[in-house]
């Protein structure tokens, strides 16, 4: 921990409407085991089930607790929140519904140290009790790996994750955290870091979440993959000069996607705009294509979007 910051690590806990699956979440932060210095920075996003009730009476004795309530904004805006408060020199996000393995943080926080990397995942899986299971995990820790490009990895594969992350708070503040104009953080977070910082995996693991839980946007497969489109849509927007071969290959990728999902969920046709722009996204000749893809987004325009971006007319 450098002298600027008073913790060598910032737990990030975003709450909304979680108080069902919150416990195994709590007594998993309390063990987590390491000697490295912690604060537990609690982001309340407008919940109404006495989530906040759940967490004071299980952190009263706990030292350096903040609980931060703010109106229902999303998981992108409360990750925010929650990390420009941070005072850790490394922030641990922490979803309300997940349960890390006792070990986790101390092996990311030692790796990301070691390493000198800027984002860190972890292993996460879901399981059927994910408290019982995280606590028969062997403290192993594996290979690390460095992306090589991961702006290009990300153009490619994409990336995403929450609770099996750690990143350095000054990188966070220095690329703006999460894009507060999207509803989910755990795309546009890693994208950020992607274009001038480092970005590596270590095989430890490092969380479990329940198979089950009302409302996961990963159980909604349009949310998903609009929000990977809109997450690039607004990050080549915002940053222009991106190589023009990434930017054919994220148009390239957010065309195919559109195609398909018109074509197997809308019954389009080879006649389509969606199919039209497929087509354009193969032609090797684009430079900036962040508005060829804010094209390809209107294919969920009828689909039930929690928080649709705002696209130009």
């Amino acid at each position: 921990m450098t002298d600027r910051f008073a913790f060598d690590v910032s737990f990030v806990i975003t709450v909304y409407n979680k108080a069902p699956y919150m416990g195994p979440m709590l007594r998993s932060l309390e063990r987590q085991a390491g000697g490295f210095t912690r604060e537990f920075i609690f982001v309340d996003d407008g919940s109404t089930d006495g989530s906040v009730d759940l967490i004071r009476e299980a952190t009263a004795d706990w030292d350096h607790v903040r609980i931060i309530s703010q109106k229902n904004a999303g998981p992108a805006i409360a990750t925010n929140t929650g990390g420009f408060a941070a005072k850790g020199e490394f922030i641990k996000i922490v979803d309300a519904d997940d349960v890390m393995t006792p070990f986790a943080t101390q092996r990311l926080w030692e790796t990301i140290r070691d390493t000198g990397v800027d984002y860190l995942y972890g292993r996460w899986r879901y399981a059927d009790d994910p408290e019982e299971e995280s606590l028969k995990e062997t403290d192993f820790v594996g290979e690390f790996n460095e992306y090589a490009d991961p702006l290009g990895h990300f153009m490619k594969h994409g990336m995403a994750g929450s609770t099996n992350v750690i990143l350095r708070t000054d990188v966070f503040n220095q690329v703006g955290g999460a894009d507060p104009e999207l509803f989910v953080q755990d795309m546009s977070m890693p994208l950020r870091f992607a274009k001038n910082h480092r970005i590596g995996t270590v095989d430890v693991m490092a969380v479990m979440g329940p198979r089950d839980v009302d409302g996961r946007i990963m159980g909604n497969n349009a949310e998903v993959v609009y929000s990977l489109t809109a997450t690039m849509y607004h990050f080549l927007r915002d940053n222009p000069d991106v190589a023009p071969q990434l930017q054919r290959i994220a148009f390239k990728r957010c065309a195919g996607r559109s195609w398909k999902w018109a074509k197997r969920n809308n019954g389009k046709t080879f006649f389509s705009r969606e199919f039209g722009l497929y087509l354009l996204s193969r032609l090797p000749i684009w430079k900036q294509t962040a508005a060829l893809i804010g094209k390809t987004i209107h294919v969920w325009d009828a689909e039930d979007i929690r928080y649709m971006i705002k696209l130009p007319d």
